[in-house]
């Protein structure tokens, strides 16, 4: 299998804040979040312009959600989860800022706090799935899982993956209360 068949999380959190803050002005800005049905439109989000995969390749079993500027609906980032029945959680198949916002591709960023958001819309999916927040993912490196566990308190699982970590219920309901959003469509 490939990364991309398999997934694997590559993504810092750099702040926890309840929305979207500008990094020129301070203002933060309201978000949402939106299910991305069609694989036509995922086109537009491509490894060659920024977005680290090509987004409509994944899986079809993989559900992906936008985060998105509220007043604009221009998207920040994506995150591709897929409910694990047979692991009681959600698993987190990828997620990617914009390519504005990534520091570490870039240099530069636009908006702080996408990350975190992305795990939050993981975890609210995780409870509309009945799981109580609970997720699972594969962190792209041990940096990136011990981030994950210094950020979220995740745990290490390392089963499945060498860097397979788990967010427990109470991790990701603590994570809920920072993050603000509004769903479209659901």
């Amino acid at each position: 299998m490939t990364v991309l068949e398999v997934g694997c999380l590559d993504i810092w959190i750099d702040e926890m804040v309840p929305c979207l803050r500008d990094t020129e002005t301070g203002q933060m800005i309201e978000t949402v979040v939106f299910k991305i049905e069609s694989r036509k439109y995922l086109k537009k989000f491509q490894k060659n312009n920024g977005w680290h995969i090509n987004w409509n390749e994944i899986p079809q079993d993989i559900e992906v959600y936008a985060l998105a500027l509220r007043d604009t609906n221009e998207i920040q980032g994506l995150i591709g989860v897929r409910n694990d029945r047979n692991s009681n959680a959600v698993y987190l198949h990828w997620a990617c800022t914009a390519p504005q916002n990534n520091i570490h591709d870039t240099g530069k960023q636009k908006y702080i706090g996408v990350g975190g958001h992305l795990f939050a819309i993981a975890a609210d999916k995780s409870i509309q799935w009945g799981y109580e927040g609970a997720m699972h993912g594969f962190a792209a490196n041990k940096e990136l899982l011990m981030h994950y566990i210094d950020i979220f308190h995740a745990e290490y699982l390392g089963m499945l993956h060498q860097f397979q970590f788990f967010i427990d219920e109470t991790c990701a309901k603590k994570l809920l209360e920072v993050y603000q959003y509004e769903w479209y469509g659901t």
